[in-house]
C-alpha cells in the first residue's frame, strides 16, 4: 500500500471517529458511520420501538434521516464539508427488522453542489428505500 493511500485511509478512520464521537444526533438516534472512502459511505441504524410508527414499522422521517446521514458522510469524505440543499425520497417496503443500512455514492461533484444517490436496506437486505441528494459545498469562508 503506498504513502498516500495509507494516508487516505488515517483520514477516513478519523472523519469515521469524528462523526460517531461528536454527534449527538447520531448518537441518540442509533447511527454509525461504519464505511468512509471517497464519494461513498455506509451508516447503520439500529430499530428500536422509538423510531416506529404507528402501524409498527419505520418510521419515514428515520429513513429519511438515514439517507440524509449518509449522503452527507459520503460528500464530507470527498474532503468538502457541505449542508443538504434538497433531498428526495422513495419508500418501497416497511422497515422491519434489527437494523437499518443505508449506502451512500456519489454521482456528481461539482464546483458548489455534489448529488449523491442512498439505497436503505434492511439486515435481511431487502431494499427499502431509495433517494437523491444536493449537498451544497461550503469550502469558501463567507460560508462559515
Amino acid at each position: 500500500m503506498s504513502e498516500y493511500t495509507e494516508k487516505q485511509n488515517q483520514n477516513m478512520e478519523e472523519l469515521m471517529e469524528h462523526f460517531n464521537g461528536n454527534s449527538q444526533y447520531l448518537q441518540s438516534n442509533d447511527m454509525k458511520v461504519i464505511e468512509l472512502w471517497e464519494g461513498h459511505a455506509r451508516v447503520e441504524m439500529l430499530i428500536d420501538e422509538q423510531i416506529l410508527n404507528v402501524h409498527g414499522f419505520v418510521h419515514g422521517g428515520a429513513l429519511f434521516s438515514l439517507a440524509d446521514t449518509a449522503a452527507g458522510a459520503a460528500s464530507f469524505a470527498s474532503g468538502r464539508d457541505s449542508v443538504t440543499l434538497n433531498g428526495c425520497i422513495h419508500y418501497m417496503k416497511p422497515g422491519k427488522g434489527g437494523k437499518l443500512i443505508g449506502v451512500a455514492s456519489e454521482i456528481s461533484r461539482g464546483r458548489t453542489t455534489g448529488v449523491y444517490e442512498v439505497f436503505i436496506y434492511n439486515d435481511a437486505s431487502t431494499l427499502l428505500s431509495h433517494a437523491t441528494f444536493t449537498m451544497f459545498f461550503l469550502d469558501q469562508d463567507r460560508y462559515r
